[in-house]
């Protein structure tokens, strides 16, 4: 029973001491002179009744009778009234029970019958079916004390029994279905036409499935926001009209509802405006039919198309350039959701989604809703994650997904701004507040042809920067494009600068400690230093963590909430992501497809003093040739062992892309093989040693089978990708699962007798 406790009156205070000053030291000894000044006459203390004169004048009071002091407690004390207090909060708790009963009574009695396991033994680590029995102990007390009615006893149906049965052409039909949902259970013992044996896509491996319910007490007490999807719509003249689209030439009906846009006819629902849009690899006019299908109510077209034999298209609207105007007709039809988002855009070569991450985790810090658009994934807000298919989504997706996070209180936005979504205008609809540049090194040449117009892409984010009150930039001055990147936008805007070695930033570390497991790093900035233990590993992390403390100094974010924001964050999937299974060397797998991040990663590896550095690398097919060459010489000259191999070929042939990255080294694919019918690979020139496998499954494996005791496998490229692209197919692939796997099945391979100190080595048919 809860007790109210009285309050009581405070005892008096001692008389108060007052300080001419604090403690001083008076000389350079470690005596102090403590001044104090006189205490005051309280006014007990008693005054003399003798005039100027000598003679005595009594005070009249002196001749009063004592005054009885006051009674406070008014002839109770202190424990009495105490008690008096409890019993009137006990008789105020028994009349609200009395008058709830009821409620609870009926509440009982409309409960289902007695769990079988009250009357057993439980487990107990049902914590919700405990709940549940304790609910139907108290009603059997009930029942017995005749406060509810027993439930009354159900007498079995046999015709509704005899209904519930399938008849045997409604069994052979449910079979159907099932199987075409994929959810068939296929016998090991079964065997396909080629005598394989067919196993189904997915396993359950023991302990994945219980009866009991699972609780995860990491998740216990969150509470996860629920995502709604908003609704739009809008007739086709007034979104001509907000979006300022000047047509060339209109067919049909302007003011035919639209409730959605596409440019992807595969997206197009019922109701949508599709918007014919030409690609690189395709034209959306050729597809119009298929969009007419879907429910396309609408077409806007850059060419001359007809619209007369389809099934539902009402309206045509000819313009000079759908591409240009895509961007302004989402933006406007989404209501301009980035007005009402904080946006902060993250540009650079390497370092983007880490940054995001970081500056993510800092603005959740400061009790902000915070979404964010990066390679790795799409988040509303929160845990609310959504899967991502581009580092910058195109310009109608990302307009839908800051709507989404306008309508469901998402109040600061983080995104990646790659070269592609810059140059091919997805973000020109985006009300950016803060520009963060990493870096800048070789990437995407295929796309952008040369350096110059790979940097104009980037700087365009930097020119939207024109507002001195709301705007600021974000630089890493290490960078020898700095200043092209400052000088974008309005010069005015303030400038906020981070730095690995020029001390003249705002932002730099004092001091860097690396490890296998934690880096630590103090921090200077302008307004005091900073402290921070990240699970980020890496140099080229800490680079990422002042980023993220510039972009706080920048909009003025509480230093505790700043390294509370970056400490949150322990890891980002497959960034310099650590595989541990217990094994006695380290694997890691990191997303490093770039000269300058591989470089960076294996620098870091070698601070960490391994015994050997064995790398796995390849570069992805139709795409920049001229840095496959340079990716292999990095990667034989800072690891002792290399293996080269495939990633995302495309329909490129992968032994032409591995012809290529040998080049680096001066040797060809024929000079390789040439050793091979030797089955012996030479060293090379500076004593590492480097092989090739065109099979990536087969080049990671080999790589965690070689390593020993005090050895770091770095496995670069993929990072968090969970596919592999070859010859038009994209199938399943996780260099995270394969390095896991691997290390399960090393003991395999020795126990076979195979020594796999040096690869290449003959493999078990089970691998």
């Amino acid at each position: 029973m809860p007790l109210v406790f009285l309050s009581l009156p405070p005892f008096p205070p001692p008389p108060p001491l007052s300080f001419f000053s604090k403690l001083k030291p008076t000389s350079t000894t470690a005596s102090f002179t403590l001044h104090l000044k006189p205490p005051l006459l309280s006014s007990s203390t008693a005054v003399s009744a003798i005039g100027p004169d000598g003679k005595y004048y009594p005070n009249p009071s002196d001749d009063d009778p004592p005054e009885a002091p006051e009674d406070s407690m008014h002839g109770v004390n202190k424990f009495e009234q105490i008690q008096r207090q409890a019993a009137r909060a006990r008789k105020l708790q028994e009349e609200e029970y009395e008058k709830d009963l009821p409620v609870f009574l009926k509440a009982l009695e409309e409960t289902e019958d007695t769990p079988a396991s009250v009357n057993g033994d439980n487990s107990g680590d049902d914590l919700f079916g405990e709940i549940d029995i304790a609910i139907a102990m108290k009603r059997q007390e009930f029942i017995k004390k005749g406060l509810i009615k027993p439930p009354p006893v159900k007498i079995p149906d046999p015709e509704a029994e005899i209904a519930d049965e399938l008849e045997p052409d409604e069994v052979v039909d449910l079979d159907e279905i099932t199987e075409l949902q994929g959810l068939a259970d296929i016998s090991d013992d079964d065997e396909g036409e080629d005598g394989i044996g067919m196993k189904p896509d997915f396993e359950m491996g023991e302990g994945e499935y219980s009866n009991s319910f699972d609780l995860d007490l990491d998740e216990f007490g969150k509470t996860k926001a629920r995502i709604v999807e908003p609704k739009f719509k809008m007739t086709l003249a007034e979104l001509l009209d907000e979006s300022k689209v000047v047509p060339i030439s209109v067919y049909g009906n302007l003011d035919i509802e639209i409730k959605g846009i596409s440019h992807d006819s595969r997206l197009v629902e019922s109701g949508d405006l599709f918007v014919c849009c030409v690609g690189i690899k395709t034209d959306g006019h050729l597809y119009l039919s298929e969009a007419d299908k879907r429910g396309a109510v609408a077409v806007i077209a850059s060419k001359e198309i007809d619209i007369d034999d389809t099934l539902g298209c009402k309206a045509l609207v000819i313009v000079e350039d759908t591409s240009v105007i895509l961007a302004a007709l989402a933006s406007s039809f989404f209501k301009h959701p980035s007005r009402s988002l904080s946006v902060i855009g993250i540009t650079g070569t390497n370092g983007k989604t880490t940054t995001s991450y970081l500056i993510k985790g800092m603005y959740e810090a400061m009790g902000l809703r915070t979404g964010m658009l990066s390679t790795v994934a799409y988040y509303i807000h929160g845990d609310n994650k959504l899967e991502s298919t581009k580092t910058t989504p195109d310009a109608v997706l990302v307009q839908k997904l800051m709507a989404k996070m306008v309508h469901n209180g998402t109040e600061a936005l983080v995104m990646e701004a790659s070269s592609h979504g810059l140059a091919l205008g997805r973000c020109d609809e985006i009300d950016f507040d803060i520009a963060v540049f990493t870096n800048l090194t070789r990437d995407h040449l295929d796309f952008h042809g040369t350096h110059e117009e790979y940097r104009e892409a980037k700087a365009k984010l930097f020119s939207k920067m024109v507002d001195p009150e709301r705007h600021r930039k974000i630089v890493n001055i290490d960078d020898p494009n700095a200043p092209f990147f400052i000088s974008k936008g309005n010069p005015d805007v303030p400038v906020v600068t981070f730095a690995m070695e020029n001390k003249n930033a705002d932002v730099y570390p004092l001091k860097v400690e690396l490890s296998l497991f934690e880096t630590q790093v103090l921090v200077n900035t302008p307004e005091g230093i900073l402290e921070i233990s990240s699970g980020l590993l890496g140099r080229h992390n800490v680079c990422n963590i002042l980023a993220a403390v510039a972009v706080g100094i920048a909009v003025g974010a509480p230093l505790e909430d700043i390294v509370r924001g970056i400490e949150e964050v322990d890891a980002v999937p497959g960034r310099c992501e650590l595989i541990d299974e217990e094994q006695a060397f380290g694997v890691i797998v990191d997303y490093a497809h770039t000269p300058d991040a591989l470089s960076r990663l294996l620098d870091f590896v070698r601070e960490l003093s391994p015994r050997r550095i064995i790398t796995v690398v390849g570069c992805g097919g139709e795409k920049d040739r001229g840095k496959r060459p340079m990716m292999a010489k990095i990667a034989t000259e800072k690891s002792d062992v290399t293996i080269l191999t495939s990633d995302n070929p495309n329909n490129e042939d992968p032994l032409d892309i591995l012809d290529d990255m040998l080049s680096g080294i001066g040797w060809t694919m024929q000079d390789y093989l040439k050793h091979g019918e030797n089955d012996y690979y030479p060293p090379l020139a500076n004593g590492n040693r480097l092989f090739l496998h065109d099979i990536r499954r087969v080049a990671v494996r080999c790589a965690v089978a070689m390593g020993e005791e005090g050895d770091m496998v770095v496995v670069a490229g993929k990072g968090h990708e969970t596919y592999q692209i070859e010859g038009g197919k994209k199938e399943f692939f996780d260099d995270r699962e394969e390095c896991r796997e691997a290390l399960q099945y090393v003991d395999e391979l020795h126990q076979a007798g195979i020594d796999t100190s040096e690869f290449p080595w003959r493999l078990p048919e089970s691998h």
